[in-house]
């Protein structure tokens, strides 16, 4: 069992828990609130950090030692001093949990899921900073998308007509995808602040470089994006086009071209972060979503690498 002790200064802890994550880029004054909420922790070696088939409720900031991690984003590997132990599987709320076990005597920093969880709820800033850091990882490995790839949810986006694109086709595509659990008001205010476009084919839609700021779920066509090494891949409905770089406001990476008529809906990131800001469950279910994506990723680009 590990024992709590009193060690780790105050300063000391702000530097630990900097390096984790989404929490790397908040305010010094939220830092410091964060690092003080943070548990020091012994563990002998041998001794269990985080048990396999038991969700996450702490994310571990190795301060000394060594811990072998198996599963969620991790994989398969040591971790020391500098890395923490389930951020994403936290966030995920993945009940899967994760196999953690002190390779060395280790001593962590831990912080309860809700602790964040009630301190993200007061400050939406720090919730803004997971989506950011979540997004930016998302995009670092999407960015190395092999060529000829089709990009289109696994299921059927509707059969709504792509001309009926009303306030009910709308709501019923919003539910078919990552916010399926989402508030029906805030789904509401959602669908009412989106417009329909509609393009011929070959019209461009973006150019790399240009500023991001909107995504467009693409509704009903394909689009050909090619990155600046030439690389091409499409996307068809269902896809929401240049989300990412928007969460994360990076500039576009891909040129976008439509390579069939196209009708999608227009959604501004900043139009989605003030909804999401006003219904907390749905923000955190939003955040959830983007934990388990990333954490499916990363193991992908394992499996990628091992074969």
């Amino acid at each position: 069992m590990d024992r709590s002790f009193r060690l780790i200064s105050p300063l000391e802890r702000a530097f630990h828990v900097k390096k984790v994550g989404g929490l790397r880029d908040i305010p010094p004054a939220d830092l410091a609130s964060i690092a003080h909420l943070a548990q020091e922790h012994s563990f002998a070696r041998g001794e269990v950090v985080c048990r396999s088939g038991e969700r996450v409720e702490r994310v571990h900031i190795v301060v000394e030692g060594l811990v072998r991690v198996r599963g969620g984003e991790h994989g398969d590997v040591v971790v020391g001093a500098g890395d923490g132990v389930g951020m994403l599987s936290l966030l995920a709320r993945d009940d899967n949990g994760l196999d953690a076990v002190a390779e060395s005597d280790t001593v962590t920093l831990s912080l309860r899921a809700g602790d964040l969880f009630d301190a993200f709820e007061t400050d939406f800033g720090l919730l803004y900073s997971q989506i950011r850091y979540l997004a930016t990882e998302t995009l670092r490995l999407r960015k190395r998308i092999p060529a000829g790839t089709y990009l289109a949810p696994d299921s059927n986006p509707g059969e709504t007509p792509v001309g009926d694109i009303g306030l009910v086709p709308r709501l019923l595509y919003m539910r078919r995808g990552v916010l399926r659990n989402g508030n029906m008001d805030a789904l509401m205010t959602m669908a009412q602040r989106m417009h329909a476009d509609r393009f011929e084919p070959g019209t461009t839609l973006w150019r790399i470089g240009e500023p991001s700021g909107f995504m467009q779920l693409l509704l009903d066509g394909r689009v050909r994006c090619a990155t600046e090494d030439g690389t091409e891949f499409t996307c068809g409905p269902g896809y929401p086009l240049g989300n990412l770089e928007s969460q994360c406001s990076a500039p576009r990476w891909y040129d976008a071209v439509t390579e069939t008529a196209v009708t999608a809906l227009r959604s501004d990131i900043d139009a989605f972060l003030d909804i999401i800001e006003q219904h907390f469950d749905m923000a955190v279910d939003f955040v959830g979503v983007m934990a388990k994506g990333l954490i499916e990723r990363r193991a992908e680009m394992r499996q990628e690498t091992q074969t």
